[in-house]
C-alpha cells in the first residue's frame, strides 16, 4: 500500500472486527471510521451513554500495568497498543475506533488483525499536510526496571531494540526503519508473550482472563509454548518494536528519528512519549514567542539617541529609579533647593553622555 509521507491520511470506508478483549475476558466488536483532517485518533465508546470519545494522545495516558490505558474522566479504554501501532505504522492519521466494550479484541495477540482491517478500509489522502516530530538532539529516559531507551536524530523512523527476558534468557535484538510495508511484513506479525513466573501474580490481579494460547505465547523456562511454532526466530523483540510504535504514536504526531531501546516496557515508552511531547511543546512556546509582533521603529540600541530629552522618560526605566527622567515635583525643589537640584541634573548629563559613548548604534 503506497502511502504519501507528506500528507494526512485516513481510511477510505468503515470496517468492523470481532473478538475476545485479552484482559477483561469481553467480547466486543470494533469498527474503524473515516475522519476528517487534524482529527487525530480517537476511541469511542458506543455502549456508553452519550458514546464519549478518548483522545488517543499521552495527556490521556492513565495504565500501563502490561498494557497501555487512555481515559477522559471516569471512561477507559486498555489495551490499545497494537490497535495504535497498526494505524500509525500503516499510515493512517485521522480515524475513529467506535468499541461496545472498554478493551480492543486481542485477535492472535499481534497487530496482524488490524492491519488486515486497514487493508479492508483501505487508505486516503487527505489535502493537509503531515505535523513531524524532528528529534534535534538526544531525548533519553531511563527506569529503575533497567529499561533504556533514547532517541537520537535521524531523517526516518528507524527504531533498534534489545530485549532479553528473566537472567537475560532469549536476548534477541533487531534494527529496522518503519515504513508500513515493513510494518506489515516483519512487525505486526508477531505476537505478545508473556513468562510463565509472571502469569498467577496477572491472573491476581484479574488480568488476561482472555489469554489462552491462542492469542498469546508463554515462555517457561527455555520452552516456549504456543499453538504454533514461533512466527519469527527473534518474534520477542518484533513485538517489543510493536509495542514502542504504539506508545509513541500517543505523541499525537509522526516521529522522525531513531529510538534505541534496551528492555523496553510500556511504562518506559510511555516516558519517552511523555518526553517528546514535552519538547514540542516547549518549541511551541519558543515559536509563539519569537513571532510577537514589534513596532517598526522599535530599535533598543537607538532607545537613548532618537526619543529627545523631553521623551526620556517614556523609556522602560519608571518611578524613582528612573535616572533619566526630566520630571522633577515641587517637594523636591523645596527640600533640596534649586542649586542642589541643578547639580544633580548637570550629573545626570554627564551620566546619558558616558552611556551615549558605550552603547552601540
Amino acid at each position: 500500500m503506497a502511502v504519501s509521507s507528506e500528507l494526512q491520511h485516513t481510511v477510505g470506508k468503515s470496517a468492523s472486527l470481532n473478538g475476545t478483549s485479552l484482559h477483561t475476558g469481553e467480547k466486543v466488536s470494533l469498527k474503524v471510521h473515516p475522519a476528517p483532517v487534524d482529527y487525530g485518533i480517537k476511541f469511542k465508546r458506543k455502549d456508553l451513554q452519550d458514546e464519549p470519545t478518548i483522545d488517543a494522545r499521552i495527556d490521556n495516558l492513565k495504565m500501563v500495568e502490561r498494557a497501555t490505558t487512555i481515559g477522559e474522566g471516569s471512561v477507559r479504554v486498555h489495551t490499545v497498543e497494537h490497535v495504535l501501532a497498526a494505524l500509525s505504522a500503516m499510515g493512517v492519521d485521522n480515524a475513529v475506533v467506535e468499541m461496545d466494550a472498554n478493551e480492543p479484541p486481542i485477535g492472535d495477540g499481534s497487530a496482524q488483525p488490524y492491519v488486515d482491517l486497514i487493508n479492508k478500509a483501505g487508505v486516503t489522502t487527505q489535502e493537509e499536510p503531515r505535523t513531524f516530530f524532528d528529534v534535534r538532539e538526544p531525548i533519553h529516559v531511563e527506569s529503575k526496571t533497567g529499561a533504556l531507551l533514547v532517541l537520537l536524530p535521524d531523517e526516518k523512523f528507524r527504531i533498534s531494540c534489545t530485549q532479553t527476558g528473566p537472567d537475560n534468557r532469549f536476548t534477541q535484538y533487531l534494527s529496522m526503519e518503519i515504513t508500513p510495508a515493513v510494518f506489515e511484513r516483519e512487525i505486526a506479525p508477531a505476537r505478545t508473550f508473556v513468562y510463565y513466573e509472571d502469569v498467577e501474580p496477572l491472573m491476581e490481579k484479574n488480568l488476561i482472563k482472555g489469554g489462552s494460547l491462542e492469542n498469546a505465547i508463554v515462555v517457561r523456562g527455555e520452552a516456549v509454548l504456543s499453538k504454533e511454532p514461533l512466527r519469527f526466530a527473534d518474534e520477542f523483540v518484533r513485538h517489543k518494536i510493536l509495542d514502542i510504535i504504539g506508545d509513541l504514536a500517543l505523541v499525537g504526531r509522526r516521529i522522525r528519528g531513531h529510538v534505541v531501546a534496551v528492555k523496553p516496557g510500556h511504562a518506559a515508552n510511555a516516558d519517552l512519549a511523555r518526553s517528546v511531547a514535552r519538547e514540542q511543546a516547549r518549541r511551541g512556546t519558543l515559536s509563539v514567542t519569537r513571532a510577537l509582533p514589534r513596532s517598526e521603529n522599535y530599535q533598543p540600541h537607538r532607545l537613548f539617541y532618537e526619543r529627545g530629552r523631553s521623551k526620556i522618560s517614556q523609556t522602560r526605566f519608571s518611578g524613582r529609579h528612573d535616572f533619566y527622567s526630566r520630571r522633577i515635583d515641587q517637594s523636591s525643589r523645596k527640600s533640596h533647593g534649586q542649586g542642589e537640584m541643578s547639580l544633580r541634573g548637570k550629573r545626570r548629563s554627564r551620566f546619558r553622555r558616558r552611556i551615549d559613548v558605550h552603547v552601540p548604534r
